[in-house]
């Protein structure tokens, strides 16, 4: 599928969403959106922003435009929006913003993704950013290799005595040689992996008296988010540089098996909110407190976001939606397959699991981030019984 055959296929799911909710255009200004829309187009400047610099608008007779300032308009029309065949909008930077410039030159029932335009929408696009062409599950496949080699790449530069911030600047610089952006770089050392779900790594100039960057010394646990054409891949792994308790090695192999639970149950026909029953069922059935899953968000459906949408208790977020697929088909005059992707995140004290896996037309399943070079959990042991799923083990 060519970039311009993509694009179509995007906008329709979009064209779809405004004929069925009787809008007559959006216009999308966050930058997950921008890239849903276009097939994993850059609409940002600012990396650490939800909005973009620009925005597109698009009608629900699909056609699209771009809408912004002529600062972005001469290189989003060059290499971004012009090559899939979108007109421009643009205005001098300090005349207009894309919601004014859409509201005057779009007329009709207008929503946007951001509340500043009409209705805010962003909430109800989820759907749409989960689901994935054969297309896009091969660049989720590429990403995912990209993802394993950076982070097995830094696993392998991992030495106790190395601060949490070197770890992760080398996460980010593994993941930029590979043209990923790397969003998420978590990094926690010995017993901050069992105080804290989301450690940032700590910096010097932002600890003070008693609390200090801290070291490796026996073990640490890595989190990195990659980012490519919009897509993300999830992924935890741990590294052995000293002695580590024989209990966090069982508690390690268990969550594994927790999180092979639910890649198992994370089939077509079911909900977000069925999984989540699994998840809940692992937890006690390998030994974690029962109420453990309390802690932190279990991960979810994933694609062009972090996460589109996480699990929880009676989630009716369907892990393969089939409706917008059949309605975008209509205004296709043809039938498109769509596939999806997922990154289930079970933790417990001191440990994670967490890969990105996607989830084919089929129905068959592929994790994309697996890391061959690193020792595997023997899940057979942990589960009773054989499973296709393989989880890497903590690196030696």
């Amino acid at each position: 599928m060519t970039e311009k055959e993509l694009f179509r296929v995007r906008v329709a799911l979009i064209q779809a969403f405004l004929r069925e909710h009787g809008y007559d255009g959006v216009l999308l200004s966050r930058a997950d959106n921008f890239a849903m829309a276009t097939g994993g187009k850059r609409n940002y400047v600012n990396t650490h922003s939800d909005l973009g610099a620009n925005a597109l608008f698009v009608q629900k007779d699909g056609r699209a435009w771009f809408v912004g300032t002529n600062i972005e308009a001469t290189r989003q029309m060059a290499e971004e929006l012009g090559p899939l065949g979108c007109e421009a909008k643009s205005f001098l930077w300090f005349e207009d913003t894309p919601a004014k410039a859409a509201g005057r030159e779009f007329g009709g029932r207008c929503v946007s993704d951001d509340g500043s335009l009409g209705e805010n929408v962003h909430a109800r696009l989820a759907p749409l950013r989960a689901l994935l062409t054969e297309t896009e599950l091969e660049k989720y496949r590429r990403l995912g290799k990209l993802a394993a080699e950076a982070m097995t790449a830094t696993l392998d530069r991992i030495t106790a005595g190395m601060p949490e911030a070197d770890i992760a600047a080398i996460l980010i610089a593994e993941g930029a040689k590979r043209r990923c952006q790397v969003p998420v770089a978590l990094v926690a050392a010995d017993e901050r992996i069992a105080r804290f779900r989301h450690p940032l790594p700590t910096l010097a100039p932002l600890v003070t008296g008693s609390l200090q960057e801290r070291a490796v010394r026996h073990y640490v646990m890595v989190v990195g988010g990659f980012q490519r054409e919009g897509l993300v891949v999830s992924m935890t792994r741990f590294k052995q540089t000293g002695e580590i308790p024989r209990d966090i090695r069982d508690a390690y192999n268990r969550i594994c098996g927790v999180d092979a639970l639910m890649q198992e149950a994370t089939l077509p026909g079911r909900t977000l909110g069925d999984v989540f029953s699994v998840c809940q069922n692992a937890y006690q059935r390998l030994g974690f407190p029962e109420n453990e899953w309390l802690n932190h968000h279990q991960g979810g459906a994933t694609g062009y976001a972090g996460r589109t949408c996480k699990g929880a208790p009676g989630e009716s977020f369907p892990v393969l939606d089939d409706f917008w697929p059949a309605k975008a088909s209509e205004i296709l005059g043809e039938a498109v397959s769509f596939g999806a992707a997922f990154a289930w995140n079970p933790s417990a004290v001191g440990v994670k699991s967490e890969d990105t896996f996607i989830l084919l037309p089929d129905g068959s399943k592929k994790i994309v981030s697996a890391t061959p070079a690193l020792p595997p959990v023997d899940l057979s042991v942990v589960l009773g019984r054989e499973t296709e799923i393989v989880k890497s083990g903590i690196a030696p």
